[in-house]
């Protein structure tokens, strides 16, 4: 059950950092919330163009350093759904890769759980149980920043605004979404099938080292969003409540 919990994860990382982005442009300055997220951005726009490299996919477009319209414009796939998935979910794998890259040259500062949920059986109750495990992992990696994040360590600053730069940038854009989400079920569902079917994929140390290391980031990245989306649902819902309290000036006649 591993495969679908690795989707939910994946799901709620596409809408969390969806999101969050789209209230800070909104809400906050655009041009700075761009310039804080620049190296994320490059990673994200590099991803696209990648994978469309990888799949002939032609390139019409690719601005990195204009912030009026940076981003990437490309053809349609030669192959539908498919490559459109492919490409649209390079980024939030590029963005990913780069959190554990630079955690690795970090030497690993705020050290993550990669144990795998417990088996879980396909029903309905089953279902609830995935989502419950999944949230209770997240809620362990909160935890584990809590209780292992040193303030005053210039490594875990650093840290922390990589986590910040890179899951907030994993954001896909409104198109995307429904191949992401539709791509995400289908893989799970076949590589579930494949595990009931005694094809394990998990027995192969490249695979299992990848899916470990994937859930561990899945997780912190779910972590990192929510609380960002909190705090920054907190802070609109105050300054709105402010500016309606006292924005308004009356005068007397």
């Amino acid at each position: 059950m591993i495969y679908f919990s690795l989707a939910i994860g994946l799901i709620m990382v596409i809408f969390l950092s969806f999101a969050t982005y789209g209230l800070w442009t909104k809400y906050v300055n655009a041009r700075m919330v761009k310039g804080f997220l620049f190296p994320g951005t490059i990673v994200h726009e590099l991803s696209h163009a990648l994978l469309c490299l990888i799949t002939g996919t032609t390139i019409k477009e690719l601005n990195l350093f204009t912030s009026d319209s940076m981003g990437i414009k490309y053809d349609k796939p030669k192959v539908p759904f498919l490559f459109d998935f492919i490409i649209a979910a390079a980024p939030i794998f590029g963005c990913a890769f780069f959190i554990y890259f630079l955690s690795k040259i970090l030497s690993n500062p705020i050290p993550l759980d990669t144990t795998f949920s417990q088996e879980i059986h396909f029903t309905f109750k089953g279902f609830f149980d995935l989502i419950r495990q999944l949230l209770d992992t997240v809620w362990t990696t909160l935890n584990s920043f809590r209780n292992k994040l040193h303030i005053e360590d210039i490594r875990h600053i650093f840290y922390i605004l990589v986590i910040i730069i890179f899951t907030v940038s994993m954001s896909p854009h409104k198109q995307d979404i429904k191949h992401l989400v539709l791509g995400f079920t289908i893989i799970s569902l076949i590589l579930f099938f494949l595990e009931k079917a005694d094809i394990s994929l998990l027995k192969f140390r490249g695979w299992n080292i990848f899916i470990k290391e994937l859930w561990a980031i899945i997780t912190l990245a779910i972590s990192a969003l929510a609380t960002l989306l909190f705090i920054t649902l907190t802070i609109i819902g105050f300054v709105k409540g402010f500016r309606l309290t006292f924005g308004h000036k009356t005068t007397d006649k």
